[in-house]
């Protein structure tokens, strides 16, 4: 084999795992880098190199050394995968501790509840007073009008599968009852000129809702588009379709909007919860809890890359409600608990 100039071969009767590491220490670096010249492409020629001492144990001991040596490096490759192990930890510790409160809070095991406030069969009656009135005014059809309850059995067992256990004074309703609007945005005509924003999946983020990172419709368009599309204080964005987005979802807040109106495009599903009788944040943790992200995909539609989360789907999906009271101390103590979490990044 024939070597650059750039290169020094040695032939030698030591041994030759030590000779490398020997090679390799600081010390015999700094020796070379003091014998070198050159200033582009500093170098060592090979008289200087021959001239340089090296330290000669006998064989026996010279394998006692890289025996030691070895037996260091592997102590050291296990503290740096032990180090990324508890660095990758440490990252993923805030985000865990929160899934971990927000499944325990949505099996009503974060607050205790309390027998005096007012039963969730009160507030199932406030839901559908509600609903009958927004279906005298017209926006809500009559098929919208029943409410469906997951039933029990003599044996307390679900006549259909549930997400998980609830307290007794909690019950199982679907995400339609609670409602006054489901829908998908729908696919906007674009335009640069900053009047009118819409809503697509990149504006939610788990850290909230950003309008920076909205683009803007034709206002040409705009008439296009009926009242209940624009979004207001307090509506779900939920992100519906793509991998890697799908389920991100974000609560709408009109403070943070300086346009003063917004609608959501076709890739994100607009939830507006019964204000007055729905907690929409209580709702928000909920979909944003494990017990609903971890099987998100399987409630999805399509090919794996164009998956997408139908709105007969989302209308569909079981949602655990207690009283409205409840819903209220739940809310609090998660913002307390994250808060305390974030303090401490």
């Amino acid at each position: 084999m024939i070597a650059s100039t750039a290169f020094i071969v040695l032939d030698t009767l030591l041994n030759e795992t030590y000779l490398k590491y020997y090679l390799l220490s600081d010390n015999f670096i700094n020796r070379v880098n003091n014998k070198s010249t050159g200033t582009s492409y500093p170098a060592i020629n090979d008289y200087n190199f021959n001239l340089l001492l090296i330290a000669l144990p006998p064989l026996s001991e010279q394998q006692r050394i890289v025996e030691a040596i070895e037996s260091a490096l592997e102590k050291v490759d296990e503290y740096a995968e032990s180090y990324n192990r508890l660095e990758q930890l440490d990252k993923e510790f805030p985000d865990k501790l929160k899934k971990s409160i927000l499944q325990y809070a949505m099996q009503g095991k974060l607050v205790e509840q309390d027998p005096n406030d007012e039963s969730v069969e009160v507030l199932l009656e406030k839901i559908r007073a509600e609903k009958q009135k927004l279906f005298e005014e017209g926006k809500i059809k009559k098929k919208d009008l029943d409410i469906s309850i997951v039933s029990q059995g003599d044996d307390n067992s679900y006549y259909e599968e549930v997400p998980c256990e609830i307290p007794e004074s909690w019950e199982w309703v679907r995400l339609n009852d609670i409602t006054s609007y489901i829908q998908r945005g729908k696919s906007p005509k674009y335009s640069n000129i900053p009047i009118y924003p819409v809503i697509a999946q990149k504006c939610n983020q788990w850290s909230g809702f950003s309008i920076d990172l909205a683009r803007f419709i034709d206002p040409e368009t705009v008439h296009s588009y009926q009242k209940e599309r624009l979004l207001r204080d307090g509506d779900l964005m939920w992100n519906s379709t793509g991998l890697g987005t799908l389920g991100r979802l974000a609560i709408y807040h009109e403070n943070k909007n300086p346009y003063g109106w917004a609608v959501a495009d076709s890739h994100v599903t607009v939830i507006r919860v019964l204000s007055g009788v729905i907690n929409c944040h209580f709702i928000y943790n909920f979909l944003s809890s494990p017990i609903v992200q971890s099987v998100i995909e399987e409630k999805a539609s399509g090919s794996t890359k164009q998956k997408e989360l139908l709105t007969k789907t989302i209308k569909e999906y079981l949602i655990p409600l207690p009283p409205l009271p409840e819903q209220s101390r739940i809310v609090d103590k998660i913002e307390q608990f994250f808060a305390h979490i974030d303090a401490l990044i």
